[in-house]
């Protein structure tokens, strides 16, 4: 029954009522008893594209919705990137060079890529993004504490 509600469903029960010899205005009036034939057709045409058109608005936005995800998501990824690389890695701003590096060990073994390959695409993107911003944060504890 869910068929019967369905725009294409609309378009086989108008070519059935076009080739059906009953009509509103019976086919013996030549070209004016098509008349409703086409009435018909035209409106089950005119659901169909209606439905066609609405799936594509609701695609567009869909898409656009993921679209503004990513880009949230990846406005987020850059602001955490600009955090204190101190507060990243949970450390004083006079932690020594070794302190540094025992920190920086602990969090790549967390996020390193092969850790965490056997996981999901999106997790794997994070840790991938997580282990970018740990590199970068170790680079500038590095220099800090080599030009101390």
């Amino acid at each position: 029954m869910e068929f019967l509600k369905t725009p294409n469903a609309a378009l086989i029960l108008a070519l059935v009522y076009f080739v059906f010899p009953l009509d509103l205005i019976p086919d013996i009036f030549g070209p004016f008893g098509r008349l409703d034939d086409f009435v018909i057709f035209g409106l089950a045409l005119w659901r169909v594209l209606k439905d066609r058109n609405a799936r594509a608005r609701e695609q567009q936005q869909a898409s656009s919705t993921e679209n503004s995800r990513r880009t949230s998501r990846s406005e987020t990824t850059s602001s955490e990137q600009k955090k204190d690389p101190y507060t990243l890695f949970k450390l004083s701003p006079d932690a020594s060079q070794a302190d540094i590096d025992a920190r920086y060990k602990e969090l790549a073994k967390d996020y390193h890529p092969d850790r965490v390959a056997h996981l999901g695409e999106d997790l794997r993107k994070v840790a991938h993004e997580k282990m970018i911003e740990i590199q970068h944060a170790y680079d500038l504890l590095t220099r800090k504490a080599s030009s101390r």
